[in-house]
């Protein structure tokens, strides 16, 4: 029996992994970061995880405060199914970069520590996963992640670590969310129209094979389960592409939104030409861009989206400005 009440490094290249950027990049926004700590924590599979890579070029670690018979070089099963990380990161990169200039360019030898190229696709619950993409239209990160610790904190169960200073949320269960009354409490924490979405959704879900059904989504064919997920009130092409991609094992699926139409539009794609994306030119411009990149082409884009979104103007200081908060609710 080993003692693990410490930290343990994830034996995977920091090239491969980065924290920050992965934790950042618009897939999961539960995660918080603590500047006193200088970790972050989240929530897997109704576990609290604290995580840490103290410089880019070092390894992501994470702590394990238990008792526990797990060999040096395992990783809990939790963070290695969540984070991919018996995915090779670099053969992708390669594979992307001899088909798209654009990742030849970026992540040549004399950039090899851009943390962009560390990012890792999630797999993410996708209940959770749902309900987040549904708030997070119209919306910005840092309010994204402040509505949905709220909406955890009232309404979840309390996870704590150690001596109970660490805690955070597990999510609301969806009979939890259909419950009567909920829309009106969730206008109160600052949801607003997207209040009656999250009920209705939950709703819905309970009547047409609830939590047990998006898991079963899983093993279908994309085409499927968009179209499963386009039945629910609030969510659209994108968002239930996001929810395959993130959440589904649909790994060669791409989202188009503004970043991903300008790409396509950079590609010479014709039908990004136009100002406005018609359900058409959506399903066009996602096979388009799925066929260039090819194998993974989903991770390809979330990691081309996470740069036009950090370069973007309004997210120049972005991790300067998401350093700053803590959530304390």
């Amino acid at each position: 029996m080993r003692q693990f009440n410490n930290w343990h490094s994830i034996p995977v290249d920091p090239q491969d992994f980065n924290l920050f950027s992965t934790l950042n990049s618009g897939q999961a926004f539960r995660w918080i970061f603590n500047s006193t700590l200088n970790e972050w924590h989240g929530v897997i599979n109704g576990h609290l995880w604290r995580l840490r890579q103290m410089e880019d070029s070092n390894p992501v670690e994470y702590y394990f405060e238990k008792n526990s018979d797990i060999k040096l070089n395992d990783v809990p099963f939790d963070l290695r199914d969540y984070f991919r990380l018996d995915m090779n990161l670099s053969n992708l990169v390669k594979e992307w970069s001899l088909k798209d200039e654009w990742f030849e360019n970026r992540f040549s030898k004399n950039c090899q520590m851009d943390t962009a190229r560390g990012l890792r696709l999630l797999r993410q619950d996708p209940e959770e996963t749902l309900f987040s993409f549904i708030t997070s239209a119209n919306n910005n990160l840092t309010r994204i992640t402040k509505l949905l610790c709220k909406l955890c904190s009232e309404y979840g169960n309390p996870l704590y670590l150690g001596n109970g200073d660490l805690r955070h949320w597990t999510f609301p269960s969806l009979e939890i969310l259909a419950q009567p009354g909920m829309q009106d409490n969730l206008k109160k924490i600052g949801f607003g129209y997207r209040s009656k979405f999250i009920t209705l959704a939950a709703n819905w879900l309970l009547k047409n094979g609830g939590r047990s059904r998006l898991l079963e989504l899983r093993s279908m064919s994309h085409s499927e389960a968009q179209a499963f997920l386009l039945q629910i009130p609030g969510i659209g092409k994108k968002v239930a592409d996001c929810i395959c991609l993130m959440s589904l094992d649909k790994l060669n699926v791409v989202p188009i939104d503004v970043h991903m139409h300008r790409v396509a539009r950079e590609k010479g794609i014709p039908e990004a030409s136009c100002k406005n994306i018609t359900t058409k030119s959506y399903d066009i411009i996602s096979k388009s861009l799925s066929d260039f990149w090819g194998n993974y082409s989903g991770w390809a884009q979330t990691i081309l989206f996470y740069t036009r979104m950090m370069e973007s103007k309004p997210n120049k200081k972005l991790k300067q400005r998401i350093s700053r908060v803590d959530i304390n609710i």
